[in-house]
């Protein structure tokens, strides 16, 4: 069973594919070529660059037991400096004795954008950012849920699915798109 919140959830792939597509038909060649459009060091280096496309990103810390609380519905974090990186850190990784040092980001160039699913009444449950891409003014954070299906073994834990990343600063806010999908165990 697969339902979809906002709009549909295209594969990496496929979303590269549309939007070259649309970049050769588009016959303007002043915008960069997609590799570039996605380097965080050409997006900063070149104020000029595109406002449509993909932004790179790289994972900081992924897994099923943040200490973030949520219970209604996930959240998207925007984190643009060291003592908001310390706080959120502290508090994700609270369940976790000794607490871990924080990763290293530089907030002069990087921000922190995470991802926190609510609570789920069991394992089995993932949350992953998929990709993340400038569309008209807007910072859209893609995110794929999995739901065990109903054959599927999984703990009896509760759990609290989350995905953490590093990209290139942006002065736009993170909006949060999910595709779910339940998968079969059997």
């Amino acid at each position: 069973m697969r339902s979809l919140t906002r709009i549909p959830f295209l594969s990496a792939a496929a979303a590269t594919l549309v939007l070259l597509v649309l970049a050769a038909c588009s016959g303007d060649s002043s915008e960069p070529a997609p590799s570039q459009a996605t380097s965080p060091t050409a997006a900063q280096s070149n104020p000029a660059a595109p406002a449509r496309g993909p932004v790179a990103f790289e994972t900081i810390d992924a897994g099923d037991q943040s200490g973030i609380v949520l219970e209604l519905q996930p959240q998207v974090f925007k984190i643009e400096a060291q003592a908001e990186w310390d706080d959120f850190w502290s508090r994700h990784q609270g369940n976790v004795i000794p607490l871990p040092p924080a990763p290293s980001v530089d907030f002069s160039q990087e921000m922190v954008i995470a991802v926190v699913d609510q609570a789920e009444p069991s394992g089995g449950y993932r949350f992953e950012i998929t990709r993340i891409e400038t569309i008209e003014g807007r910072l859209v954070v893609r995110v794929s849920k999995a739901i065990p299906g109903p054959d599927c073994i999984v703990t009896a834990v509760i759990t609290q699915p989350f995905h953490v990343v590093s990209m290139a600063k942006s002065d736009l806010e993170p909006e949060l798109l999910i595709s779910e999908e339940t998968y079969s165990c059997g």
